[in-house]
């Protein structure tokens, strides 16, 4: 095989390899049941059963779910201390604050409610628990950086 054979067949090679190694944008899997949406923002699985909607989808982010689920006061309180050591303290001063508007929704947040929020790697969360006798927990997760 002559040079020009040669350098056409490296440049065919190195062109097959850079198009294998940069995957489709979903080389990382989005996660899709409510335990690995809540892995991603290193929150606990809930004990009780819960159901994922797709999130408002923002800018540059990979994914965004909405993990729903309710349980008694004692078990959301075991995944509140699980998931928050020390629990969550803050308190919305009224309905609807814009932090849960934004990716809940209005009327899901309700004054009184717990709320939280943060970021872990380039994952983000925000968890609202309500205050009914079988509180519901709202957590709405995003993967930034698509």
């Amino acid at each position: 095989m002559n040079r020009r054979g040669i350098l056409h067949l490296a440049t065919f090679t190195l062109a097959g390899a850079l198009l294998s190694a940069c995957d489709d944008t979903d080389a990382e899997e989005t996660p899709m049941d409510a335990e690995q949406i809540l892995a991603a923002a290193a929150l606990a699985a809930p004990e009780t059963e819960a159901s994922v909607e797709d999130g408002v989808l923002k800018g540059a982010e990979a994914w965004s779910k909405v993990v729903t689920f309710s349980g008694s006061a004692e078990q959301i309180e075991a995944w509140v201390e699980a998931s928050f050591p020390g629990g969550i303290e803050s308190k919305a001063y009224k309905d609807d604050l814009a932090v849960a508007v934004e990716r809940l929704g209005e009327g899901v947040q309700k004054k009184g409610d717990r709320l939280a929020e943060g970021v872990e790697g380039s994952t983000a969360f925000v968890v609202v628990v309500g205050q009914e006798a079988e509180p519901v927990v709202h957590a709405a997760v995003r993967r930034t950086g698509r």
